[in-house]
C-alpha cells in the first residue's frame, strides 16, 4: 500500500470511529487496530492524533461541498434551492451515514480536542459559499439586490442544522414535506417575495 493510500485508509478508519464513538473514542490504539498497523506506524504518516483529526475534518468538509454540487446551469436561485433539496435527499438515502452526523460529532467534541477555532473557520467558509450563490443570483437579477446574502446563508444553515439535529435524534418526521419543505419554502419566500413586484431586471433588483 502506498503512503497516500495508507493515509486515506487511516482517515477513513478515523471517520468510522468518530461516527461510532465520537471524537474521544477515536483513540490512536483504535485507529491503528482499524487500519491493521502498529500504533507507532501512525506517526510515519501523521505527526499526531490532532493531525489525523484535522485530516478527517477536511474530508467531512469535502463531503459537504460535494453534496452541494448541482446539475443546473440555469440560474443561481435555482442552484441554491437544489443545494437544499439535495441535503434532504441525502438524509433520506443515507441516514446516519450522512456527513452531517460526522460534523455534529466534531462540533460536540471540538472544545475538548482544541478544534473549535479551526472548525469555526471551516464552517464560516462553508456558509460563505451559500452567500456567494446569493450574490451571484443578485447579479443575475434572480434575487433582489436589497437582500443581505449573509443573512440568507445563515437562514439556510439554520434550516439545515435543525434538520440534522432532528434526524440524528430520531425525529425522521423532519423529512416529511409538511415540515422540511414547508420551512424551506418559508426561508426562500423571505428573500424572493419581492421578485414579482420588482421584475427580473437586474437594475430593478439591484
Amino acid at each position: 500500500m502506498t503512503a497516500e493510500a495508507r493515509k486515506r485508509q487511516v482517515v477513513e478508519v478515523t471517520l468510522g470511529l468518530i461516527a461510532k464513538h465520537g471524537l474521544r473514542g477515536a483513540t490512536m490504539s483504535r485507529i491503528a487496530a482499524g487500519a491493521g498497523i502498529r500504533q507507532a506506524s501512525l506517526y510515519t504518516h501523521f505527526s499526531s492524533r490532532r493531525a489525523i483529526l484535522l485530516a478527517a475534518l477536511d474530508v467531512v468538509y469535502e463531503k459537504i461541498y460535494a453534496s452541494r454540487e448541482t446539475p443546473t446551469n440555469e440560474n443561481s436561485l435555482e442552484r441554491l434551492r437544489q443545494m437544499c433539496d439535495h441535503h434532504l435527499e441525502l438524509w433520506a438515502a443515507q441516514g446516519e451515514q450522512h456527513h452531517a452526523h460526522l460534523l455534529l460529532e466534531f462540533i460536540a467534541g471540538a472544545r475538548s480536542e482544541g478544534l473549535r477555532e479551526i472548525l469555526a473557520e471551516k464552517h464560516l467558509a462553508s456558509i460563505e459559499q451559500f452567500a456567494q450563490v446569493v450574490k451571484d443570483g443578485q447579479a443575475e437579477g434572480k434575487i433582489p439586490g436589497t437582500v443581505d446574502p449573509e443573512q440568507v446563508a445563515w437562514l439556510i444553515t439554520g434550516w439545515a442544522f435543525a434538520g440534522d439535529v432532528s434526524h440524528l435524534m430520531g425525529f425522521r418526521a423532519f423529512l416529511e414535506p409538511n415540515i422540511s419543505v414547508h420551512w424551506l419554502d418559508v426561508v426562500f419566500a423571505s428573500f424572493t417575495q419581492n421578485l414579482t413586484a420588482q421584475g427580473s431586471d437586474p437594475a430593478e433588483c439591484g
